[in-house]
């Protein structure tokens, strides 16, 4: 357990974020197709990304073997959707599992795909979810119709191995997918080492071919900025730097600026980052759609929890097969502050509330942003408890160095 004491003082410097894992995921996997050993610089140091790597090369090893290589992926959803993908055409037996919530993850979806191209994919135990037996095999291309309103990692894994399909790929979409930010940065990122793909509202399709691989340097996480505008948008006069961040990115956490705005934080963005400061300018109510940003809803939510916004939130249903029920999650910890999250037809309301609890002990439920959007509550609170701290790794490893680093914060490890 990490206990977190706060000194009431006003809050300035810069700080570091990590390059972003969801960038860096999709670089690895097309530089493994390619069979490129050009390295790309600042590449996430997140354990997703450490993993992905290190499968990566465990895969390289092993091809052809007839026994199954077996790969863990823990709580990592993108790592086993992207490798579900890769290992369908790559020769050889693969066993890819996952942790205890990975195997309450539905991947139904991108399997029937895969089979439908050819892919050779067993269930091992619950049909429709991981553990999954993968004979990697000659795939065809053709065209395919997938289901994504529950993930869109769905249809980047299919964007990614795209190329290297005789003939290529059209994916129509049967629903609208969820997260479709994470679609475009996927096509924008393979049109950068040169394949040719075209994007509309129902279909995708990409061009048979191969990418050419180029050094390239990776942006930082604007998902991993959710937590700073949080610690700005509590702390009075607060001015932070984030070197790095780009208006342009790529990323659809950059939403982050619109809503902030509305809970008193300005960023001002210049030639080497962004800039945030506190302005005191609250609104009483927010409302805003978050179907395609919806890594950063828990800041969003305990940053009106903190501030006493009340806040309607839609386009977040699919939030309840993250790394954790992130809707039930949140409902349980912020309820410790007195608030209350309610669902209201196709909305979740925030109704913020007073705490009635003497000491703030969270629960992380084995999920990375959980325990970083809850910690810059000790503003409010003076102290807090965060339980299993070092989920960070998985997203944000230097998050609890960066805190200390800030000075206005105590940070001490208790053994339970």
């Amino acid at each position: 357990m990490l206990r977190i004491s706060y000194n009431k003082e006003k809050l300035t410097g810069t700080y570091s974020l990590p390059a972003s894992k969801s960038i860096s995921n999709r670089l690895l996997i097309m530089r493994a197709l390619q069979r490129s050993k050009v390295l790309f610089d600042d590449i996430s140091e997140a354990e997703d990304t450490y993993m992905m790597r290190l499968y990566l090369s465990f895969i390289n090893t092993c091809a052809g073997s007839e026994i199954p290589l077996s790969l863990d992926t823990h709580n990592a959803g993108t790592v086993f959707r992207f490798l579900l993908a890769y290992l369908s055409r790559q020769d050889g037996k693969w066993l890819l599992t996952g942790g205890e919530r990975m195997r309450q993850r539905p991947v139904g979806p991108l399997v029937e795909a895969l089979r439908s191209l050819g892919a050779d994919i067993r269930y091992t135990e619950k049909e429709g979810f991981p553990p999954l037996l993968i004979h990697g095999e000659n795939m065809n291309g053709g065209v395919v119709e997938l289901n994504a309103s529950t993930s869109s990692q769905y249809v980047s894994a299919l964007m990614l191995i795209a190329p290297y399909l005789p003939g290529g790929l059209i994916i129509r979409l049967k629903a609208k997918p969820v997260s479709s930010a994470y679609i475009e940065m996927t096509a924008m990122l393979m049109r950068n080492f040169g394949a040719v793909v075209t994007t509309s509202e129902k279909e995708i399709k990409v061009e048979e071919g191969s990418y050419r691989i180029e050094p390239i340097g990776v942006e930082p996480d604007w998902s991993a900025a959710a937590f700073w505008y949080e610690i700005v948008a509590f702390n009075t006069g607060a001015s932070v730097r984030l070197p790095g961040l780009s208006q342009d990115s790529m990323q659809g956490d950059r939403f982050l600026e619109t809503v902030f705005a509305k809970l008193g934080v300005q960023s001002d963005f210049t030639e080497d980052g962004l800039i945030l400061s506190q302005t005191g300018n609250v609104a009483k109510t927010i409302d805003f759609d978050f179907t395609h940003a919806p890594d950063i809803v828990p800041s969003v939510m305990v940053a009106c929890a903190g501030l006493g916004v009340k806040g309607y939130f839609s386009g977040i249903e699919h939030l309840r097969i993250k790394e954790s029920d992130r809707i039930l999650s949140m409902q349980q910890e912020l309820g410790k502050t007195g608030a209350k999250i309610v669902k209201d037809g196709k909305k979740y309301i925030l109704y913020p509330g007073k705490s009635t609890v003497g000491k703030l002990l969270f629960h992380s439920h084995g999920d990375h942003r959980m325990a970083m959007s809850l910690a810059p509550l000790v503003i409010k609170y003076g102290t807090v408890g965060i339980e299993e701290p070092e989920v960070v790794k998985k997203s944000y490893p230097g998050f609890w160095d960066e805190l200390e680093k800030a000075g206005i914060f105590k940070l001490i490890t208790i053994n339970n």
